[in-house]
């Protein structure tokens, strides 16, 4: 990524002429980042939309982004581009699980699964809910909302009582615990 724009330049920017600091970030820095959320969710629509959503974030909060801060404006804003598009893959990922789910609920009548598979697909899922039994708390829930309610983010949120990213670390959290219990 080029490293073309001074750190504390434009943070002084941003406090005085946030519009002007804008420009020159996203003239800078929209190939990029782009390719970067292109490289994570492999959806090019979706990859606009998530840098556009990383600029419209940074022009809302261009005076908090204004003050110094030691760590660069480019590491920033790849920063909130991973994150959106992380959060991007896995709800596209749980949309088609459920999407599977229901094809497959569809097609029961006509391909009637084996008594093997239907007893390996419990097993599994016994085993994927003892895991998730032993979390913490907060992750717990959330998945568990995530998982048997298809809850979005904003709902497991106004349910829990807490803020969106609180439950956005907490999915992303289990899921990476998750993760590292079932390559065992």
């Amino acid at each position: 990524m080029p490293d073309h724009v001074n750190n504390h330049e434009i943070r002084k920017l941003l406090l005085s002429f946030p519009k002007r600091a804008i420009k020159i970030l996203f003239d800078q820095y929209y190939k990029s980042l782009l390719k970067i959320a292109f490289k994570m969710t492999h959806d090019r629509d979706a990859s606009k939309d998530i840098v556009q959503d990383t600029f419209t974030y940074v022009w809302q909060n261009s005076r908090k982004l204004g003050n110094y801060h030691e760590r660069s404006i480019q590491h920033y804003l790849v920063r909130i581009v991973r994150n959106k598009s992380i959060t991007y893959y896995y709800d596209n990922l749980a949309l088609s699980e459920q999407k599977i789910h229901l094809i497959n609920e569809q097609h029961v009548g006509i391909t009637e699964q084996s008594a093997e598979t239907r007893i390996i697909q419990a097993e599994v899922k016994e085993r994927i809910l003892d895991i998730i039994a032993g979390f913490p708390k907060r992750e717990r829930e959330c998945l568990m909302m995530k998982i048997n309610e298809g809850l979005h983010n904003e709902e497991i949120s106004s349910r829990l009582g807490v803020g969106v990213k609180a439950v956005e670390k907490s999915l992303t959290s289990a899921k990476k615990r998750l993760r590292r219990h079932l390559k065992n």
